[in-house]
């Protein structure tokens, strides 16, 4: 009799273990949560709304935590469709027993989104004069973003956001006549403080790069600090008169130059320019 038991707590312990093994590592697929998501989403804000496809749930059995992932959503804000790589957010083994999705913490990955669309998207759910600006300014681009947001108990997103992702092939025009194209860099935006890595642009014929370029705002200013330098090429009036540089009335005719500069500036939320401040090291090639 006690074999017999033995044998029976053998046989359990080898299917609990397995269906361990198999929820940790296969995990299951289901769309009972989906109208929770759609619930939880629409009561952040009444406008929003997410095609759902079925959610994977694989187990970590160590927190006793059950990861959940769904992949090729679609969010709307007034029918426009931001296309998501996946959505994954980590829940209690509790609440899925108890048949209830609850979780304040997600991970969002969308997929390559026109930056124009992005800023459309963007202005439909906080429609600020200044996003009306820089959609002007914007003429192409495209963006890839992770975000990783937390919710407080009204559904609504934290101020603890933290957002990285990369621009590529931007193209922006300003008012003052300065072209940005094949704009290239990294970011990692948290409130209030942003940071660009590994940019890149071209502007009148001149390549720029730059490692690190810091943004922090103060009320309604953006204080901007960073390095940029370019390549060879040749010095152009439109660069003169962006950076106020005064020559006495000389006029350089196919000057070639190299620099690397150290800048700062404020910019207010019309994108107006104020205490611009350079540095500049430039070695003339050629100057005539």
């Amino acid at each position: 009799m006690k074999i017999n038991i033995f044998k029976y707590f053998l046989l359990f312990l080898g299917f609990l273990i397995s269906l361990i093994i198999y929820l940790s590592i296969v995990g299951i697929e289901t769309d009972k949560f989906n109208q929770q998501i759609k619930d939880t989403v629409v009561q952040s804000n009444n406008n929003l709304d997410v095609s759902l496809k079925k959610v994977k749930l694989i187990l970590d059995p160590f927190k006793l935590k059950i990861n959940a992932k769904t992949v090729g959503a679609i969010i709307y804000y007034t029918k426009r469709p931001i296309e998501l790589e996946y959505i994954k957010t980590q829940v209690s083994l509790d609440s899925i027993i108890k048949n209830k999705l609850v979780s304040s913490n997600f991970e969002v990955a969308t997929k390559s989104i026109l930056l124009k669309d992005f800023i459309k998207f963007i202005r439909a759910t906080n429609n600020k004069p200044e996003l009306l600006i820089l959609e002007t300014f914007v003429k192409k681009g495209h963006v890839i973003l992770d975000l990783n947001l937390n919710l407080d108990e009204n559904g609504k997103i934290k101020n603890d956001y933290n957002i990285k992702g990369l621009l590529k092939d931007g193209k922006f025009k300003f008012f003052s006549g300065l072209d940005l194209n094949n704009i290239n860099f990294l970011f990692n935006l948290e409130k209030d403080k942003y940071l660009f890595e590994d940019i890149k642009f071209t502007s009148d014929k001149i390549d720029f790069s730059s490692k690190i370029l810091k943004v922090n705002k103060k009320n309604n200013i953006h204080l901007v600090e960073g390095k940029i330098k370019n390549s060879e090429s040749i010095l152009s009036d439109k660069l003169i008169n962006l950076i106020n540089l005064n020559l006495n009335n000389l006029n350089f005719i196919n000057t070639k130059f190299s620099s690397e500069n150290i800048f700062k500036f404020e910019i207010n939320n019309k994108f107006k320019l104020n205490n611009l401040k350079i540095d500049s090291d430039i070695n003339l090639k050629k100057i005539i």
